[in-house]
């Protein structure tokens, strides 16, 4: 067991970790920001900011793949800072809207979502159920419903992985130039001629159709 101060110092760069506190007579479930935990963004791990900006109303919510956690955010307000959504992206949160975004959502559970529905067909309504019941089962409570925004990510998510498979960020006419079907994958079942098929393939007999 550890103090309360101690936990947060600890947790200082993992606050999606969920935690119990001993309230004398047993372990209760708690939270990192009801210890005072607040995150800082847009800075290094050992670095102070001089000028913190708080989340719009201090209420912000980070989907991550063990459930649905309300954490204290303070974003870097220092001369030259970054934009909001940027800060977080590169703290590897997904941001839900570029202008004083409220939630965001992780890049790992982007990826464990999109592995789930491509391997086990999961839709996203019953993934983000697991997630609401996961942290039920911390909080005793049902977190405030944010179904509309992952769908909204993880929407933009699919569509930025495909782009980027595409190479389409490298591309002299950029995103923007992108035309119709440029995106599309070969299949490598279907003949293609000068790819799979033999050079003669024309005139191939009947026995072959």
């Amino acid at each position: 067991m550890f103090c309360a101060s101690c936990i947060v110092e600890s947790h200082s760069r993992l606050p999606l970790h969920w935690i119990e506190r001993w309230n004398g007579q047993f372990f209760e479930a708690s939270s990192l920001r009801s210890l005072g935990l607040r995150v800082q963004l847009g800075h290094g791990p050992h670095s102070r900011c001089i000028n913190p900006k708080q989340a719009h109303s201090d209420d912000f919510a980070v989907i991550h793949v063990n459930g649905i956690h309300s954490v204290a955010v303070n974003f870097c307000g220092c001369p030259g800072a970054e934009e909001h959504y940027m800060q977080l992206l590169r703290s590897m949160w997904y941001p839900a809207t570029l202008k004083n975004p409220q939630t965001a959502t992780t890049f790992s559970c982007l990826r464990q979502f999109q592995n789930l529905n491509c391997l086990g067909k999961l839709p996203v309504y019953d993934y983000y159920k697991a997630l609401e019941i996961m942290t039920q089962n911390r909080q005793r409570e049902v977190p405030k419903d944010r179904y509309r925004v992952l769908l909204r990510v993880i929407f933009q998510w699919r569509h930025l992985k495909m782009l980027k498979r595409a190479g389409r960020c490298h591309a002299q006419s950029s995103i923007d130039g992108t035309a119709r079907g440029e995106c599309a994958m070969d299949c490598p079942a279907c003949p293609q001629p000068e790819k799979n098929l033999p050079d003669n393939w024309k005139e191939a007999g009947p026995e072959f159709a």
